[in-house]
């Protein structure tokens, strides 16, 4: 099965929600969207597009689910082999951040069930105006991002690709040094990581970052150990944030 590569500059997404949006509409406006409202149509598209955002309608009216899943267990089976096929680390998803659309009245998957699975959940039904809004801001963001990183290498896009890769190779890892030295109560090595974390934020001028690191490095150099969990869990979410852009922007500037 070919795969279908998208070409540079373009911000792909998959959206499966057909609720209170006119997809016709949707699709002739933003070129950048691929809407699937069938279950194989989803599977089809995870497989063979590699998308820079997925938007996934967990809603009970989403038309999605196969019949008898749909009409028997809500968010059984079906969300699950779902889930397990987008995080297939062999698939060309497996990194692209995924976004949940639910019911406000549900209790959607536990971190101990699905960790790291959806970079967030909206509540449904969702508009085509917050679909735009949603679009628009994950795009700028990652763009912002790269801008931030080609003023300090001069627009050196060669330099800029290097230190990004050794980003996302490096902070995620030091969020769990960071993570494992709290746990153990360690807090002069995690003062240590946080320190070097906080380092390469500022030299690269992440300065979102840069502020929870420094306040996290703040609470270990003066002891506050009852503030530190909350400002630690600031840290790991802008952590979060940063790599979900990884796939787009390492495809943006790998066109030099």
């Amino acid at each position: 099965m070919p795969l279908k590569t998208k070409q540079h500059e373009q911000f792909i997404v998959l959206m499966t929600s057909d609720v209170n949006i006119n997809h016709l509409s949707l699709k002739n406006r933003r070129q950048n969207i691929i809407v699937a409202s069938q279950y194989d149509d989803i599977l089809m598209s995870i497989e063979t597009t590699q998308f820079d955002l997925i938007l996934l309608d967990f809603t009970a009216n989403c038309s999605t689910a196969p019949i008898p899943d749909r009409l028997q267990h809500f968010r059984y089976p079906w969300q699950s082999e779902l889930i397990t096929r987008i995080k297939n680390p062999f698939g060309i998803n497996n990194e692209t951040p995924v976004i949940a659309i639910t019911n406000t009245e549900d209790e959607f998957y536990s971190d101990e069930q699905y960790p790291m699975a959806f970079y967030d959940c909206l509540a449904g039904p969702i508009t085509e105006q917050r679909v735009n809004e949603v679009i628009d801001l994950w795009q700028t963001k990652a763009f912002d991002y790269v801008q931030i990183i080609l003023s300090k290498t001069k627009n050196n896009p060669r330099l800029t690709l290097t230190l990004f890769e050794k980003l996302f190779d490096e902070l995620p890892s030091q969020v769990i040094e960071i993570k494992n030295a709290l746990e153990n109560k360690q807090y002069d090595l995690a003062h240590e990581i946080t320190h070097k974390l906080n380092g390469s934020a500022s030299f690269c001028g992440l300065t979102d970052i840069q502020q929870s690191a420094n306040a996290l490095e703040s609470c270990l150099l003066n002891n506050s150990f009852a503030s530190v969990y909350q400002h630690f869990l600031m840290l790991q979410q802008c952590i979060l944030t940063f790599s979900s852009h990884q796939k787009f922007i390492l495809t943006h500037l790998g066109k030099y």
